[in-house]
Order: C-alpha cells, then structure tokens, then sequence
C-alpha cells in the first residue's frame, strides 16, 4: 500500500477526466473514513474540477453518501454473512468492500460482478496485497440468499443504518415507534430550501423566475419566504435569480429560529455562534436591514463567510465580532449595550442533521456529547447576561436529544429565575404542522421539529424573555 493516499487536484483530474467513477468514489470515502475528512469538502473539491472538466458527477456522489449513510448496516451486514469485521480490516480493503456492498444491497440495478470487479481492480492499484482478501469477502457475500439480506428482519437500528448510541437516543426521546419513522425519514432524499427575502418577491414569482434559468422549485413546506429546490442545487447560485431576490441555501428549521425571534425595525441583535450568518442575513432581511445586528463567531475564517453574505444581499445592518460566546463579559467590545434579542444556535450534535450529513453517523460519540452539554449551557448562561429587561432569548439546536434541548432550558430557567419562556405560536407560519401535543409544547415557547412529520431537517427552538422588572446590571 502507498504511504500515502492521496486526494490532490492532478490525480482527481486524471480520474474525472477517464469517468473512474468508482475510483473517485473510493477516494472520497478513504479521506472521510480514515482521515476523518468532512464528505461535504471532498465533492465539493471534485466537483470543481469536474465543472473544469465539463463532467458530471452524479454516481460518485450517489455512492458516497450512500455508502456513508448505511455504513453501520453495510458493516453489520458483512459481520452477519461473511464473519469479517471491518474494524480488523486494512483501511483500502475496508473503503473498497464497504463500497461494493453498497452497491450491491442498495444500489439501483448495479450488476454485482461490476461492483465487485471494481472493488478489486481499485484494490489493486492502492494496496495490491489485499486485492485477493477483497475479491473472496465479496464473492462470498454475493453468493449469500437474498433472504439472508433481507433488513426487515433485522433490529430497527440496523434497519436505519443508526448505531445505538444514535437509535438510544431518539428511543429514548420519542419512543419506538416514532424513533423508527424519524430513521427512515433520514434514509429519504433531503429537502432542499432557499430562503428569500420577502420584500423582494413572493413564492409564484420565485419559482417562475428559477423555472426560466431551468432550475426547477416549487413552494417550500411551511416557511413562507422560502422555495424548495427539486432538480438539484446545480446552477442556482450562479443565477440570476439568485442575488436578484436575495436567496440563501438554508433549512426551514433555522428559517423558523428567526421567525420565533420575531426581529422589528431598530431593534439591537446578537446573534451568537453566527457562521455563516444564515440567522443574522435573515433578520436583517426581515427588517429591510433597519435594525443593528452583531453577528459574533469564535472562527474568524467563519466570520469571513458571513461578511461575504452579508456584502453579496447588499446588507450593512450586521457587524462581525470574533470572540468566544462561552465567555462573554460585560467588558467586552459592544456588550454594554443592552440587546433587544439574543440568539443562541448552540454548537450541538447535529443530530437532526442526519439526512443530510451522514458523516455523523459514523462521527457521533458520548464522549463529544459529553463536552458539548457544559458548552452549551455556558454560552447560553453568558449570552443571557447581555439581554435587556423585557428582551427575548432564543435558544435553538439541530439536534433532536432532549439533553441538549428541553433539559438545558429546564436547567437554566431553574437557575436563573428572571427569565422565563412565552409562547411562540403568535410567530408559527400557518402552514406548519400542530396537533394537541405541539401546541401545548409552542403554548410554552418550544417547538421541535421532526423530519418525518415536518419535512425538514429536526430542529428545537424555544423562546424565553427575561423579566420586564429585572433591573440586575
């Protein structure tokens, strides 16, 4: 095997150019499995040099995230019919099988022998001594009945390609039943949506413009400054279109956080945890850019991401501050000034982005839940400190674990008794999804959103204010 594999721009041109798909693939999935890579920067990467290339990679990237979504039930699988364990395996054998059992289990008409011809001719080329290994683990897994294959009969867990650390918590959270429809939702193609500024155009006009620079939307679920993008996202910020009606690529989750936030005009914003600035551009549009918005992120690199929003919609309401919202002091620059809404989007474990970032699949552990629940509170304990009398806090996540949502409010109402949640549903779209349960949960100023039921990512908000008396410097 080569000392190293590599992932550079003059061998990944070579590969596009010949349409070695599968090798592509191969790659992709070695940097995110064995070098712990983000899938996101690897297509992103290949795809730039395949737009060079006018070239096209829409198999490679079906494989990759595939692969990466099922591979808990890929490598359960493989344990059950051949007796190998991919955790013993080299990193090239391990990346080439689980590949080709994607393919093959759930790949759509793929002959198996082009999997696994392919498997061992691209384990060849990066680790010539296991070529054989691959070759027998996939002709023996080939040569099990499809009865044998069958997920049904199997654990839910295996059935959602959710491993128990995943599977427990949302068990635990929602019950079986429900825990089994939210992994299956995730297993489904992820909506896509794209906010636009609704002072600039309505749904119809949106669509109809999209539809002639032939990208394809229609209206977004239950946001109603937004569109979803049904064709893929090819082309679309490069449209007219595009920086025309003020667009940005974002969930109706994080839409809803700044709904719930209700910004009005000249109101004095910060919002924490910022980058991209998807919430902050949001606002502002919300509020023709007639308010003050400080946008504050611990990544400077980040910040840059959203001044570059901020310039491409024409916004000058949001400034920029590099600094560590689980520390914030009164001393700091600009925090003497007393904001009328503070937000918090916590960092949290993603979990209810799971549909659209498979990599947390494979990434997610208690030990990293662990140091991200103190974190959390920390910043929303300090962010706290900086709300006027009578201003609203928003606390919102894209998890769906009741330790980093519910729990964490709980625990900060009981210590800190001048604030208080009130009740979103004067903010809810009407279009959103209510039942008994929901509108008893929005009644006291939360909300989760659930991809099975909302068709968006999974998302919790929560509104508190702090009281109108309090006078605590």
């Amino acid at each position: 095997m080569p000392d190293e594999i590599k992932y550079k721009k003059k061998e990944l041109q070579k590969i596009i150019a010949d349409d070695n798909e599968r090798e592509l693939c191969f790659l992709m999935l070695y940097w995110v499995y064995e070098k712990d890579a983000y899938s996101n920067l690897v297509i992103k990467k290949a795809d730039k040099i395949a737009s060079e290339l006018g070239k096209k990679l829409d198999f490679a990237r079906a494989m990759l995230y595939g692969t990466l979504t099922y591979t808990f039930t890929i490598d359960f699988l493989i344990r059950h019919l051949t007796k190998e364990e991919t955790e013993t395996m080299d990193p090239v054998s391990r990346t080439a099988i689980r590949m080709a059992v994607w393919q093959i289990q759930f790949g759509n008409n793929i002959p198996e022998y082009a999997a696994v011809d392919s498997a061992v001719e691209i384990t060849k080329k990066y680790n010539h001594k296991a070529s054989g290994y691959v070759n027998a683990v996939l002709r023996k897994f080939t040569e099990c009945p499809e009865a044998k294959r069958y997920l049904e009969q199997f654990k839910p867990g295996i059935r959602v390609s959710l491993k128990p650390e995943i599977y427990g918590i949302l068990k635990k959270d929602f019950g079986k039943q429900e825990a089994l429809e939210i992994g299956k939702a995730f297993l489904e193609p992820a909506h896509i949506t794209v906010r636009f500024d609704a002072h600039k155009a309505d749904q119809e006009t949106v669509i109809k413009e999209l539809k002639k620079e032939g990208i394809t939307a229609v209206k977004g679920g239950f946001i109603p400054d937004c569109v979803e993008i049904t064709g893929g996202l090819n082309g679309l910020e490069k449209s007219e279109a595009f920086n025309k009606f003020g667009m940005f690529v974002q969930g109706q989750g994080a839409m809803l956080a700044s709904h719930v936030a209700h910004p009005r005009v000249a109101d004095k914003i910060l919002d924490c945890c910022a980058a991209p600035g998807g919430k902050s551009t949001h606002m502002a549009q919300m509020c023709r850019d007639d308010l003050y918005i400080i946008a504050l992120d611990i990544n400077e690199a980040r910040l840059k991401l959203v001044r570059d929003n901020c310039e491409r919609l024409g916004l000058t309401s949001i400034e920029t501050i590099c600094a560590d919202a689980s520390n914030i002091h009164k001393d700091d620059r600009d925090s003497k000034k007393t904001y009328d809404i503070v937000l918090c989007d916590v960092p949290c474990s993603g979990l209810g982005l799971l549909g659209r970032k498979p990599d947390i699949r494979e990434k997610f552990t208690y030990e990293e839940l662990d140091e991200l629940i103190p974190l959390q509170y920390s910043i929303l304990e300090h962010a706290a400190k900086m709300l006027r009398p009578g201003g609203t806090l928003i606390y919102c996540t894209c998890t769906l674990n009741s330790d980093e949502n519910e729990n964490q409010v709980e625990a900060f109402l009981a210590e800190h008794k001048r604030f208080h949640t009130v009740s979103i549903k004067p903010y809810l779209p009407e279009g959103i999804y209510m039942d008994e349960e929901r509108e008893e949960r929005a009644e006291n100023g939360m909300i989760t959103l659930l991809p099975h039921i909302d068709k968006c990512e999974g998302f919790f908000i929560c509104r508190m204010e702090r009281d109108r008396k309090d006078e605590e410097s």
